[in-house]
């Protein structure tokens, strides 16, 4: 009998969540915006709407939970979110009191990588990067078959990597984080001060102030040929491809699969990334290594959080994989 389980993905701005059965088939879906004060109570929301449509045929056997921040898999507790307030920050035992159901929770970069393993872009790969390019930089890591956590689960924050000491402030506490140069955020707020100087630009145009531009504004003026947002799309590839030069020094992984919502802003971005990447990698006489595009999309969290519970939570879940 097939077996499903029910993944979370807790991010900045959305939770998702998504019954899924143990081919890594979303079977259902829920997503509701993001209480940045109350993340713990966002996941219980999501997982009892989903158990109220649940079929008997289809009752999951635990509940995965990828969630934004600093993780302890082993007690599935939130020890430090930059970005986001847990109003209980013991979410396993939390949402397990309101199902009776087992929960594993990990970091949600560490719950994509691992479903991109297991049903996606790095399919039966032991040695995988994930970064996640969103409004921060998250960053998931498999090594040798296995999550990369750390003695407290707070490993593989690769986005707090310092790249300039004297950079912008990061919410991490830090200065020159990778992801001050090279998320979603870093591109809208480079983009924001470009356009103080040239508010006739199409990135005012496309968002209609100067401080209503996203990234996504930007990629979409970089299309137009837009030659302010195509620089801030160049240097920010630019950075990315020196974070994933790093990334090969230090890990040598099999491939490094790119996810997250700054993706889809093209070649104008990710274009820069590879050449730097590969010019890096080359000036080193490294292998040439796979640079993928996630085949989850912005189902990964979703799908890598249900895939970590039948693995990681009860036997006879992971045994029917």
């Amino acid at each position: 009998m097939a077996h499903t389980t029910i993944g979370v993905d807790v991010g900045g701005t959305g939770t998702k969540a998504g019954l899924v059965s143990d081919s890594g088939e979303v079977l259902l879906r829920v997503e509701r915006p993001t209480d940045r004060t109350a993340g713990t109570k966002g996941v219980i929301e999501v997982v009892e709407e989903l158990l109220e449509r649940t079929t008997d045929g289809d009752s999951p056997v635990a509940v995965g939970v990828g969630a934004a921040g600093f993780i302890d898999a082993t007690t599935g507790s939130v020890t430090f979110a930059p970005n986001l307030s847990y109003d209980d920050p013991h979410i396993a035992d939390a949402v397990g009191a309101r199902t009776n159901l087992p929960v594993i929770v990990d970091n949600d970069a560490n719950a994509a990588v691992w479903g991109e393993r297991a049903f996606g872009a790095a399919r039966g790969l032991d040695h995988v990067v994930l970064l996640t390019l969103g409004t921060g930089i998250g960053s998931g890591f498999i090594i040798g078959g296995r999550l990369l956590r750390g003695s407290t689960g707070a490993a593989a924050e690769f986005g707090h990597m310092i790249v300039d000491p004297r950079g912008p402030e990061c919410p991490c506490g830090l200065r020159g984080c990778i992801e001050q140069f090279a998320s979603g955020g870093a591109i809208a707020r480079a983009a924001r001060r470009v356009a103080e100087g040239n508010p006739n630009s199409t990135l005012v145009a496309f968002a209609g102030s100067i401080d209503a531009i996203t990234a996504k504004h930007v990629a979409q003026a970089a299309r137009e040929y837009d030659e302010a947002a195509l620089g801030v799309m160049r240097d920010a590839g630019h950075w990315l491809g020196i974070a994933l030069s790093n990334i090969a020094n230090l890990f040598d992984p099999q491939t490094i699969v790119l996810g997250g919502g700054v993706v889809k802003a093209g070649e104008t971005f990710l274009g820069v990334a590879r050449d730097t990447f590969v010019a890096m990698t080359t000036a080193q006489r490294r292998r040439p290594m796979r640079l993928d595009v996630t085949a989850l999309g912005s189902d990964a969290g979703i799908i890598g959080a249900a895939a970590l519970a039948f693995d990681e939570g009860p036997r006879d879940a992971g045994e029917a994989r």
